[in-house]
């Protein structure tokens, strides 16, 4: 992480924000480019699947019939001239329509975005103390018994398949106790397990960093310094340790974002939940170019907005970001 130096002048920190909002911009563009070109370069047609689907399995279309849809969505095109014009669309806030059902895209987003939504929300809600409260606790003596024990906990959740812990989950919650509906839902019972089942594979990476940074903190001449002052144990791990561990647990959190999008496929799927993750499984499968492209649009404009925020607000986080960096702005 860079950062403008304390005292920066404005035209220093303007150029510096800048910078970072070019990294956004290419960082889009490479996703939009890769999904773009990976879904055109599927063997399988969209116009087929289009027809096949309407006439329920009976087969496709009229040769004729197949072009006009062809030329309708513009798939008789050359793949660049595709790209570009797509592209085109999309900078100008046209996100284009369906294939497979001729809806808007946007309206068939904001049916299902608020469901995704408040499963990243409930997930990130649950992952982020949990991780923190496990890192303190397995860190609070370095080479004890518990930390021993304690840090081999996150390996061993991370080993865990996202699908199997979904059914687990619904087996023993769902079928046996029956304390939550196992499909579908709607209201807090019906988010509790897919948010748990996405909470835990994404806290395992955000313990097993905390953990080694809290480790490495201890091992810092300034704890030991402390230490010899009489400061207490629980002052010095607290106030001075795990502040300063915190800062790569933060930047590792604005990337955990990217992971949550990713397991709410699995999730969604797992659980039958309306919502962007099933959206995107089943678009691709029907190669709906437009919507998978503005889902992976969407995807990257999030995970590169919330960390350009915290790579812009990270020098004002640590104090030694600032003067490594002013020379370099």
């Amino acid at each position: 992480m860079t950062g403008p130096a304390v005292g920066s002048t404005p035209r220093r920190v303007a150029v510096h924000v800048l910078r970072r909002c070019g990294y956004f911009a290419v960082v889009v563009l490479s996703v939009y480019t890769l999904a773009f070109f990976l879904l055109y370069a599927l063997p399988s047609d969209p116009v087929a699947l289009m027809l096949d689907r309407r006439s329920s399995g009976a087969g496709g279309g009229t040769p004729e019939q197949i072009a006009a849809l062809r030329e309708q969505h513009g798939l008789d095109e050359p793949l660049l001239t595709r790209y570009l014009g797509t592209l085109g669309q999309f900078l100008g806030g046209d996100l284009g329509t369906s294939f497979q059902s001729g809806r808007p895209v946007p309206e068939i987003l904001a049916a299902v975005a608020p469901n995704t939504i408040g499963l990243a929300a409930g997930a990130l809600a649950l992952a982020l103390p949990f991780s923190l409260g496990l890192a303190l606790v397995t860190s609070w003596r370095r080479g004890s018994a518990v930390h021993r024990f304690l840090v081999n906990v996150p390996a061993l959740i991370a080993a865990i398949p996202a699908f199997w812990l979904g059914l687990l989950l619904l087996q023993v919650f769902s079928f046996t106790l029956g304390w939550v509906p196992s499909a579908g839902g709607s209201g807090l019972s019906a988010l509790v397990l897919p948010a748990v089942a996405l909470a835990l594979p994404v806290s395992a990476s955000l313990t097993a960093v905390l953990v080694r940074s809290l480790d490495d903190v201890q091992q810092a001449g300034f704890v030991r310094l402390l230490e010899a002052r009489g400061l207490p144990w629980r002052r010095v791990y607290l106030a001075h340790v795990a502040r300063n561990a915190l800062l790569p647990f933060l930047t590792l959190a604005g990337l955990t974002v990217g992971g949550v999008l990713i397991g709410t496929v699995i999730t969604e799927t797992v659980f039958a939940r309306a919502g962007l993750g099933r959206l995107l499984a089943s678009s691709v499968q029907t190669q709906d170019a437009p919507v998978v492209l503005a889902i992976a649009v969407l995807a990257a404009l999030v995970f590169a907005a919330l960390n350009l925020v915290i790579d812009l607000l990270y020098p004002l986080l640590d104090p030694r970001v600032r003067r490594v960096t002013g020379a370099r702005t």
